[in-house]
């Protein structure tokens, strides 16, 4: 690698280093709080509720998936049922499991909290040139391929 190339090596790698999780950040400070404001509940109760929405449906997994104690989840969990945002069912397949499920009301919340999550981002990508956001968009997919892929 030549010295320009050394230059723009580092520079993209310090530049992801800096915009992403900041980027990141926003985005997710920006659904945690709508999200958290609406059902009135706390930062860890949210992260739990996430968590069932994407299919972890056991105190086990969330706990481990997160990497908080089993207990932590547990209370979080207690808290839910209490305000009617999830269900425990026992679960059909070995009955000393307990299964967690988002009621429809919390369901509702959530999904309406993602289409404004999804606006929020739409009105920061409005500010930028169509141009741009073709930029953007090829980034975005450089990025995958290279941090997804096998």
């Amino acid at each position: 690698m030549d010295t320009t190339s050394e230059v723009t090596f580092d520079a993209v790698v310090e530049s992801l280093l800096e915009v992403l999780p900041q980027v990141w950040d926003r985005i997710r400070s920006n659904f945690r709080s709508a999200g958290i404001s609406k059902f009135g509940i706390s930062m860890e109760q949210f992260h739990t509720l996430r968590h069932i929405y994407r299919g972890y449906c056991h105190c086990g997994e969330i706990a481990e998936k997160r990497q908080v104690s089993r207990s932590a989840v547990s209370q979080a969990t207690d808290a839910l049922a209490a305000k009617g945002l999830v269900a425990r069912l026992q679960d059909k397949d070995d009955r000393r499991q307990v299964r967690l499920e988002l009621t429809p009301y919390a369901r509702r919340v959530l999904d309406e909290n993602a289409q404004e999550n999804r606006a929020y981002i739409r009105g920061k990508i409005s500010a930028i040139g169509p141009g741009e956001r073709e930029t953007v968009l090829r980034a975005m997919d450089i990025l995958k391929n290279t941090f997804l892929s096998a």
